[in-house]
């Protein structure tokens, strides 16, 4: 076989209908050909694409659009939630929605792991044919995430290479008329360097507490969160503890921190996104004393 059907794909976007496959001058028999050579691959019925393309888009694209909201920006490499959701854009009167995993299964709407946003129309798509653009996710987000995640998904959007981050700016022009979702873009903080810290961060400033990410408190010391310029709340997680080595020098960090004067709180992943109360408690008692 040549290689004139995968580069048709290619020129058309990476992913090409047989209509427009046979519109550019190819015939049946050779895409069917290409596509039982392994040369394409078959994304659902009269959708082919490039072999390399990544698992992500192809999910989406066979449910029937776009990747989407924090689907595009966890592909980018932003944080991810706990229970991910597969997020696509669709033609707002897309009725052939597709199962992202079978193309021959019809999309079970009440599939909790699929969300299907009806907003393709206000993609470009010379730029946006295959996943929304990092602003444009990062909108979606803030849209359609509960907030402490939003938060945390586009703080650390922020923190990737410059192609790959949403512009702030940008996304407030796509919030204009959500007034709330506008109030998040104001709170985002790329200081932030784990998503626990972001989720913290957010849920302390609900409750009226502010806390300041990635502080120096001397010239070798970073904090994780700093309240009224002495209290220090650390988000840990089990990969800095990965060791023995690890977890001591986690500890010796500690002895430092509060040797310098300052009340230290350590908090997990797990205690930040499913026991929330007791951690604000313990803060607001901390601060209280």
């Amino acid at each position: 076989m040549t290689a004139i059907v995968p580069a048709t794909v290619r020129r058309l976007g990476s992913v090409a209908h047989r209509r427009q496959l046979l519109a550019a001058g190819l015939s049946r028999r050779q895409v069917e050909s290409s596509w039982a050579a392994g040369e394409i691959v078959r994304i659902r019925h009269g959708l082919y694409g490039l072999v390399d393309l990544p698992t992500y888009v192809v999910r989406a694209a066979r449910v029937g659009g776009a990747l989407s909201g924090a689907s595009s920006l966890a592909h980018r490499g932003a944080w991810v939630p706990p229970t991910p959701r597969l997020v696509v854009s669709v033609p707002h009167n897309a009725r052939d929605l597709r199962d992202p995993d079978d193309a021959g299964e019809r999309l079970d709407p009440e599939r909790s792991d699929v969300l299907v946003l009806r907003d393709l129309s206000r993609f470009d798509r010379r730029t946006e044919r295959l996943m929304a653009s990092p602003s444009r996710a990062a909108a979606q987000a803030f849209l359609h995430e509960p907030a402490e995640h939003a938060a945390a998904i586009v703080d650390s959007a922020l923190r990737l290479a410059p192609l790959q981050r949403p512009d702030l700016d940008e996304v407030s022009r796509l919030l204009a008329t959500r007034r709330s979702a506008q109030g998040l873009v104001t709170m985002i903080d790329p200081r932030a360097e784990s998503g626990t810290e972001s989720m913290a961060r957010l849920l302390l400033a609900r409750d009226g507490i502010r806390a300041e990410p990635q502080v120096w408190v001397d010239d070798h010391t970073r904090v994780d969160l700093l309240i009224d310029g002495w209290f220090v709340l650390e988000c840990v997680s089990k990969e800095h503890h990965s060791s023995p080595a690890h977890y001591n020098r986690d500890r010796e960090r500690i002895v430092h921190i509060t040797g310098l004067g300052f009340v230290v709180l350590e908090v997990t992943y797990p205690q930040v996104l499913f026991d929330w109360p007791a951690v604000r408690q313990a803060v607001r008692m901390t601060l209280g004393r």
